[in-house]
Formats: structure tokens, C-alpha cells, sequence
């Protein structure tokens, strides 16, 4: 009797090891994912969604375009860094990374002085843009900005090319009637395409896009009137320069194995990481 207690307390003893050691396992493993979880810190990222093919919803509704893809490779290769992304314009971009709302702005941003007083640029170059001068497709007395003298042009205005236009009315006489959307290519090239508008400033990409998928009869002309680097943007503060260092070395390898190229050749055609030519 003695025997048959004393194995049943025996076996008793090695259920609650059993039991405990399991615990131990499971808290284990959970305290491992905790951490990697807490490790990822999520960033903000303001972007237009209707600027295809460099940010927009697809089929699915879901964001990509070649700016999008970039940081979601970039997430990909830093296992602390996680990017929540939040469509809006890019006036409505700046006052939220100034007010903290948001940590960068991924829409094909260019660098100017002005910006560059405020905030904080990545080194890295994302791809070149190649600006021209966008008309209808059956218009032929427009290639050149001396050419729309007294006519209207729309603009976006925190392009790079609005401010080169604007510098260039300065001294024109007549001057370009000048409009402005914050809505992108989108709606500069609608006003285009239904005569609102006798030209605009649009991306060679953006126009080859829209008339192969939206059917809009226009047309890039003449010379590139605006051929910058783009980048993305951040706040200037420490934290901020941290994540612009991130990502530039992660860039860095995206170009060295290539798949910054195979990216432009999916989204935009063809490889535009390189300079921008004529």
C-alpha cells in the first residue's frame, strides 16, 4: 500500500514538471516574439495614392506603385522598421510631418534649398524624373513653354517644374495663365485631355500610363523641361536622420543586387535610377 502511494505521489511530481516545464516553453516562445514585435517600430508614411505608377491602389484596393514598393523593401530587409502608410495630398503631407502626425513622405519628392532648410532628405537617389511639357494628342502648335505665351498651363504646385515654370513667367510677356491642382497627374492630365487646360508639366511615365490605362488623348512634347533626382522626406531631428541612414543603406544594397532597377522597369518602363537623359 505503502509502495502504490508512494508511486502515485512520484508520478504526481513528474506531471507538474511536465506541466511547468511546458509553461516555461510557451512563456519562452512568447517573450521571444514580445520582443521581436517590440523591436519593429512603426513609421508614418504620407502619400498621394493617385499618382500612378509611382504611388496608387491597385485591382485589389491595395497601395503599391514603385515609391510604395521601395520602403516595403526596405521593411523587408530591417526587421525593426515597420511602415504604416496614409494617402493624402502632399500639402496636407507637410503640415502632418511638421506637426509629428506623420515620419516621411514617399510621393517622387524633389530637393531644393528651400526644403532642404526644413526637413531631412535621404542621400540615396530614388530615380531621375523626366518632366516635359504635356498637350493633347492631336495639338502640334504647342512643344515649347514660348509657346504658351497668353495660353493656360496646370501645375501642381510643389512640383519641381511649377517653380521652374513660375520663374520663367516672371520675365514672359504675355505670361502663361497658370492654374494649379494638388490632385496630381491624375486630374492635370484630365484638364488636359478635355481642353480646360492647353497644356501641363507631367512625367513621360505618367502620360504613357495614363493613355495606356485611362484612354487620354495626350501627349508629351518638346524637351525635358525638368530632369531632378528624387527622394524621400523626413523631419529634421536625430531621430529622423537615423531612419533617412536606414534606409539609404538599404537602398545602397537594392542598387548593388539590382532590385532597385527591377523595380523601375516594372513600375515605370524602364530603369530610371540613372541619370536623366534628354
Amino acid at each position: 500500500m505503502k509502495t502504490a502511494t508512494k508511486k502515485r505521489a512520484l508520478l504526481n511530481i513528474f506531471l507538474v514538471f511536465l506541466l511547468l516545464t511546458g509553461l516555461a516553453l510557451i512563456t519562452g516562445c512568447g517573450s521571444s516574439s514580445d520582443k521581436q514585435a517590440d523591436a519593429a517600430k512603426t513609421y508614418y508614411v504620407a502619400t498621394r495614392g493617385t499618382f500612378k505608377p509611382f504611388t496608387y491602389m491597385d485591382d485589389k484596393d491595395q497601395l503599391t506603385g514603385y515609391d510604395i514598393e521601395i520602403l516595403k523593401e526596405v521593411q523587408k530587409r530591417n526587421k525593426d522598421i515597420k511602415f504604416d502608410f496614409k494617402t493624402m495630398s502632399i500639402e496636407s503631407a507637410f503640415v502632418s510631418l511638421t506637426s509629428n502626425q506623420i515620419d516621411l513622405i514617399a510621393n517622387q519628392m524633389g530637393r531644393n534649398e528651400e526644403r532642404a532648410a526644413k526637413y531631412t532628405f535621404t542621400k540615396e537617389v530614388n530615380n531621375y524624373t523626366r518632366t516635359k511639357i504635356t498637350v493633347k494628342g492631336d495639338r502640334n502648335d504647342i512643344t515649347t513653354l514660348d509657346d504658351l505665351k497668353g495660353k493656360t498651363m496646370v501645375l501642381v504646385p510643389t512640383s519641381e517644374s511649377a517653380r521652374l515654370i513660375k520663374k520663367y513667367n516672371e520675365t514672359a510677356e504675355p505670361k502663361i495663365n497658370l492654374i494649379y491642382t494638388d490632385k496630381g497627374s491624375a486630374e492635370t492630365l484630365n484638364l488636359v485631355a478635355t481642353g480646360r487646360a492647353d497644356a501641363s508639366a507631367d512625367y513621360e511615365v505618367a502620360v504613357t500610363e495614363a493613355k495606356k490605362t485611362l484612354g487620354l488623348d495626350v501627349k508629351s512634347v518638346g524637351k525635358v523641361i525638368s530632369g531632378v533626382p528624387t527622394y524621400f522626406i523626413l523631419r529634421k531631428d536625430d531621430e529622423s536622420q537615423k531612419l533617412a541612414d536606414k534606409i539609404d543603406a538599404t537602398l545602397k544594397e537594392m542598387k548593388a543586387d539590382g532590385t532597385l532597377q527591377k523595380l523601375s522597369e516594372q513600375f515605370l518602363g524602364a530603369d530610371y535610377t540613372s541619370s536623366s537623359k534628354e
